[in-house]
C-alpha cells in the first residue's frame, strides 16, 4: 500500500480541490506521491499538500489537471504511470 490509512482518512475529509482530486485518483492507482511529483515537477511535500486540500498554484495547474486527465482515463497505476512518462518525457 503506498499511502497510510491516517493519510487516506486526511485526503477523504479534505475539500474537492484540484490537488485533493489528483490525490483521490493517485490513491486509486496506488501511485505513490513520489511518482506525481516528478510528472508535475513540484516536492513530494507539496504534492502531499495538494491531496490534503491546499490549493494548487497557478505555475503547477495546467501540470496537475493534465496529470489527473491521465489518472481519470488511465486502467491501472502502471498504464498511468507509463502515460505520465510518455507525456513529460521521464526517463525511469
Amino acid at each position: 500500500m503506498a499511502y497510510s490509512e491516517k493519510l487516506r482518512e486526511r485526503v477523504e475529509k479534505a475539500p474537492r480541490t484540484l490537488g485533493n482530486q489528483l490525490g483521490r485518483w493517485a490513491m486509486h492507482h496506488e501511485l505513490p506521491a513520489t511518482k506525481i511529483a516528478m510528472a508535475t515537477g513540484a516536492t513530494r511535500q507539496t504534492v502531499y499538500n495538494w491531496f490534503t486540500g491546499t490549493a494548487v498554484i497557478p505555475a503547477y495547474r495546467d501540470k496537475v489537471s493534465d496529470t489527473l486527465k491521465i489518472l481519470i482515463n488511465a486502467q491501472s497505476g502502471e498504464d498511468a504511470w507509463r502515460a505520465l512518462c510518455q507525456q513529460y518525457n521521464i526517463k525511469t
